[in-house]
């Protein structure tokens, strides 16, 4: 990726490889998360020491400086981002950004009862909701230690909070939850 100025746009925007404006990243608040998944953790992974994770104020910087270069688009990922400490500080920073027309969650839903209205009010468009079983020990079987009952009040947490767009992602497994794509749908 380079920075270039582009005579047609006043501001010195962002270009992958192959000479396409970049106008989209993706964050990672943190590497924890409060569910285990089967094909995302493994039972003894070590997570980062703190020192080594970028603070709040830095993703606010780096933030900053990508829509300073024409990113229109951020979306906080994880693990799982509404575990990371005072994480609702980043929202209200990064939705306040001129220029930055799509803040987006990606989120297993778990703490979304707790967090969807400030989520709202804080200038987020978009939530990404991780649900793979509609089956209570299936999916608890798949997150470890999650529960299904949780994630589904945080869906209604977000529609209430007048979220309109609210995407659940599925991870499907051979022989795991494979038999539920229907349902998911």
């Amino acid at each position: 990726m380079s920075a270039v100025s582009n005579n047609k746009v006043s501001q010195t925007q962002l270009i992958d490889r192959f000479q396409r404006r970049v106008t989209y990243v993706r964050l990672s608040v943190t590497d924890r998360c409060d569910f285990r998944c089967v094909y995302c953790m493994a039972e003894d992974m070590t997570f980062l020491p703190r020192a080594k994770v970028l603070t709040l104020e830095e993703l606010a910087q780096v933030g900053r400086a990508f829509t300073e270069l024409g990113v229109n688009k951020i979306r906080l990922t994880g693990g799982e981002p509404l575990v990371r400490n005072n994480v609702m500080w980043l929202f209200e920073q990064l939705g306040a950004l001129p220029g930055l027309q799509e803040l987006v969650l990606t989120t297993n839903g778990s703490q979304l009862p707790r967090y969807a209205q400030g989520l709202r009010d804080a200038g987020v468009k978009r939530i990404n909701i991780s649900l793979d079983s509609l089956r209570p020990d299936r999916f608890k079987k798949l997150t470890r230690v999650g529960e299904l009952d949780k994630v589904l009040a945080g869906i209604k947490a977000a529609q209430q909070a007048g979220f309109e767009s609210i995407k659940i992602n599925a991870v499907i497994l051979k022989k795991r939850n494979d038999d539920e794509v229907v349902d998911l749908v």
